[in-house]
């Protein structure tokens, strides 16, 4: 029983996002919708709850050299990495139930599911990065989706609504299909669903690993391994499995969307990163499977080349502020994979640290444009003409952070792409370092034609409508987006810790 109630212990922060989940839900139908604003001051609450679980987690793992020795109830993983993404995921929903109370073309009363689906949502998170078990994994992946696919169509009446959801449906359905089939060829070649067993698992004896299945035929192994990275290609929105993202993303409530643009995809980059690093880079690992890891990572230097390429040229013909920063979401999910195809602990590092710093910058980016839906009631970059003199707080926030989305000093953005292109050349892909170099000059041209509409445009006609409470917020990010650049020493040192925790070796040399 003492044995029991500790490894609940463990999963504390599940069980108390799931129990703020179900007292939302009860609440919900005991007030009947009336005034659902309490029931987003209840999330927050409980998120507040969540957090300090998390911190307390965080802070006993240090004891532990950022890990548990053992799972709990042998599927969850307790250790840094998935506390610091769990963190993540409650900032990032804090901040998009925030903006659920804050948006004006949002109905107040009857909207009570919105946060449930939400929380439940950060469920699916929590345990799909939390890990090394691919059922777990899928299981929470599924959660994550079926939320999403609710609150992308929470608008019943809205085309737009309705076509996002639906799409998001199809194209999530086929992604999860492609995905379990090839968890089930490498639960089928090894005999386990372990990623840290695959990898150690010798050529004889039970589990059998995948180094035997590289003795016997390379090409099934092959096949497994790029049908599951295509299901998280998907959900990270890499090329060419990016399709659903600008439609989806214009299609559903801006706060939703902030959802699947941060939390959403930060957590598929986790449990990406977890795979290939429990499978290919932690210590033990046989050879034949560290050696075949490298060509993984040459197919993800690949597709982070065209990723990032396709996103920001797409880009450049949006008149849309929404589809706008969807093809820029697409493209920094290049930026990111830079890390990865890297195939180093340094490379991880960096890939952790960039997804911190989009935190700000993205979060501050959209509530920039749920600011301006309240005020011009639409999402169109002419709406904004001469808006950067009607509202200079929210205006000057947002040039902030066009800056660190495009990556210029001082900005949090800037130290983050910095990382990536070192790791790059150390690596030896200095070639895709100069394609992200390019991609950057790019990315200015659609990043800075927003500032110019704002300021060097003369103004329409409008309502001056201000929100005071969002405007504040953004600011306060726009300064976390300098001072986290000029400042990162603790950011840094908490990615490292948390790419240190999956136990990867300190050696780069073994790529």
């Amino acid at each position: 029983m003492q044995a029991y109630l500790t490894q609940l212990g463990h999963i504390a922060p599940e069980l108390v996002l799931t129990l703020v989940a179900l007292v939302v839900l009860v609440m919900d139908l005991v007030w009947k919708g009336r005034d659902s604003k309490r029931i987003g001051y209840i999330t927050l609450g409980g998120l507040a709850v969540t957090a300090w679980v998390l911190w307390n987690q965080w802070r006993t793992l240090g004891d532990t050299n950022g890990a548990l020795a053992e799972t709990a109830f042998g599927m969850v993983t307790v250790d840094r990495f998935g506390t610091f993404f769990k963190l993540f995921t409650v900032g990032s929903l804090a901040v998009v139930t925030g903006f659920v109370l804050a948006d004006r073309r949002e109905r107040k009363h009857g909207i009570g599911e919105y946060y449930f689906l939400l929380l439940g949502a950060a469920i699916g998170i929590f345990f799909m990065v939390s890990t090394n078990n691919l059922l777990l994994l899928m299981l929470g992946l599924e959660l994550l989706s079926l939320a999403s696919y609710s609150l992308a169509g929470f608008h019943k009446g809205d085309k737009r609504s309705a076509e996002a959801a639906l799409k998001y449906v199809i194209f999530g359905g086929l992604s999860a299909g492609v995905m379990l089939y090839g968890i089930s060829l490498l639960y089928g070649m090894t005999g386990t669903l372990d990623l840290n067993a695959m990898g150690r698992g010798g050529t004889q004896g039970y589990p059998v690993g995948l180094a035997a299945q590289f003795l016997i035929s390379p090409v099934p192994v092959a096949l497994a391994i790029v049908l599951v990275l295509a299901g998280f290609a998907y959900k990270v929105s890499v090329v060419p499995f990016h399709f659903w993202t600008p439609d989806v993303y214009e299609g559903a409530p801006t706060p939703v969307t902030t959802f699947l643009a941060v939390a959403s995809k930060a957590a598929g980059f986790a449990v990406l990163l977890r795979f290939v690093g429990s499978l290919f880079l932690v210590d033990g690992v046989h050879e034949a499977v560290a050696a075949y890891g490298e060509k993984v990572g040459l197919l993800l230097a690949v597709l982070a080349a065209v990723t990032m390429t396709l996103g920001n040229l797409s880009a450049l013909r949006q008149t849309s502020l929404k589809r706008m920063l969807a093809y820029s979401s697409i493209a920094h999910a290049g930026y990111v994979l830079m890390g990865l195809a890297a195939m180093t602990p340094e490379g991880f590092t960096a890939s952790i640290f960039y997804l911190a710093a989009y935190y700000f910058m993205n979060l501050g980016a959209f509530g920039f444009l749920l600011y301006f839906e309240g005020v011009t009631g639409s999402e169109q970059v002419d709406s904004l003409k001469g808006m950067g003199w009607r509202h200079p707080v929210v205006a000057w926030s947002m040039v902030i952070f066009l800056v660190s989305l495009t990556g210029l000093p001082p900005t949090v953005g800037f130290y983050g792409k910095l990382l990536l292109f070192y790791e790059g050349i150390d690596a030896g892909l200095g070639w895709l370092v100069v394609v992200a170099a390019l991609n950057s000059v790019v990315s200015l041209f659609y990043y800075f034609r927003v500032a110019k509409v704002m300021f060097l445009t003369e103004p329409e006609d409008a309502v001056r409508t201000t929100q005071p409470a969002l405007a504040g917020f953004l600011a306060i990010l726009g300064a976390l987006t300098v001072v986290t650049g000029v400042v990162n020493e603790r950011l840094r040192t908490w990615s490292d810790d948390g790419q240190a925790s999956l136990g990867i070796p300190q050696d780069a040399a073994r790529r």
